[in-house]
């Protein structure tokens, strides 16, 4: 088990074990929930709209059509 510092802003750093072991990288979504008194993280998968995935792609040809 690790152990956490909360810092001024409410923020936390997961530990770099942890965050490899799930796959976890700068900008990932969690949802936060409490649970029977603890705090829980859950990563989110998140799946682009075929839109979204488009514009990621090229972003210029989006804009002109």
């Amino acid at each position: 088990m690790s152990r956490v510092v909360l810092k001024g802003r409410g923020q936390i750093t997961i530990p770099v074990n942890i965050r490899k072991t799930l796959g976890l990288d700068t900008g990932d979504l969690l949802e936060v929930e409490v649970s029977r008194g603890r705090i829980v993280l859950i990563p989110l998968q998140v799946v682009q709209r075929p839109r979204e995935a488009e514009e990621a792609r090229n972003p210029q040809e989006v804009q002109k059509g």
